[in-house]
């Protein structure tokens, strides 16, 4: 049985002083940003009194608007600048930005617990892929953006918008770039283009691009698994592409990562780079 949460649990979690953790709940003297703060936390750890707190004005009386991720956004570079931006935004209209990460522990009430108690107004989704977590979301009738979002997400109805980056085109036209000025015609695909509609679209410019230059497809030069598949893993993945019958004269990754997991992957085998084999993301 899960112990009770109390004021010293939260104080002791954010490093401050009980007095101060009872001044945010009692309403008194505090900078909002600290109230708020501490208020995130009680949410985040359970503190059973959230009802009583939420009555007393320490919630910033403005819209919030909510970051929700499956993920810890510090390891997410690419998403900090992208954040900030979000940050600056949110300032110049007067919103609150508020943060649930959603993770193995948690049960989808509660998600719905904190977004009840903070009086969220809208949602922001990064690296939410999970198709019954996204199909929850969207029940709970409260305007979404998703940065990415699964593959069947443009199918559903609700309040929401999904933000993509170009992906079809641009990787398609370097893949045509590359065939023409290094004449290869073997070309592999790394990552598990069912992850998110990012990675699929990312997919169908990889086979658009070798279908316009009549190169064959072939799977065998893939390593498709599943996201259970360690890609980040370099021996993991070196091993898998020791499996093959011969390596292509190109990866293209889905993103980033992956590239940088393949070229460390690559060199644990001795192979050189792009010399031996080039590598896109």
């Amino acid at each position: 049985m899960q112990n009770k949460v109390s004021m010293d649990n939260i104080a002791e979690a954010l490093n401050m002083s009980r007095n101060t953790v009872s001044k945010a709940f009692n309403n008194q003297h505090l900078p909002e940003k600290t109230k708020q703060l501490i208020l995130n936390k009680a949410i985040e750890l359970g503190y059973k009194n959230l009802d009583t707190v939420a009555k007393r004005e320490t919630i910033i009386h403005h819209k919030n608007i909510m970051i929700l991720t499956t993920n810890d956004l510090q390891n997410l570079n690419f998403f900090l600048s992208v954040l900030r931006g979000i940050d600056n935004i949110v300032t110049k209209y007067n919103l609150n930005l508020l943060q649930f990460q959603y993770g193995k522990i948690h049960q989808f009430q509660d998600l719905k617990d904190y977004i009840r108690i903070s009086q969220v107004s809208g949602i922001l989704c990064l690296e939410t892929f999970d198709e019954s977590l996204v199909k929850q979301i969207l029940s709970l009738k409260i305007p979404v953006v998703f940065m990415d979002s699964t593959i069947e997400c443009i199918e559903y109805s609700g309040d929401f918008d999904i933000v993509l980056m170009e992906n079809r085109n641009s990787i398609k036209n370097m893949i045509k770039h590359l065939i023409r000025t290094s004449s290869i015609t073997k070309i592999g695909f790394i990552g598990d283009y069912l992850h998110c509609l990012g990675f699929y679209e990312r997919f169908v410019g990889f086979r658009e691009a070798l279908f316009e230059h009549k190169i064959h497809y072939q799977s065998k030069l893939n390593v498709t698994k599943a996201d259970e598949f360690p890609y980040g893993n370099q021996e993991a993945l070196a091993n898998e592409l020791k499996q093959m019958d011969e390596l292509p004269e190109l990866f293209v990754c889905a993103n980033d990562f992956l590239a940088i997991s393949t070229i460390k992957a690559l060199k644990l085998m001795g192979k050189r780079v792009p010399q031996d084999v080039q590598v896109i993301g």
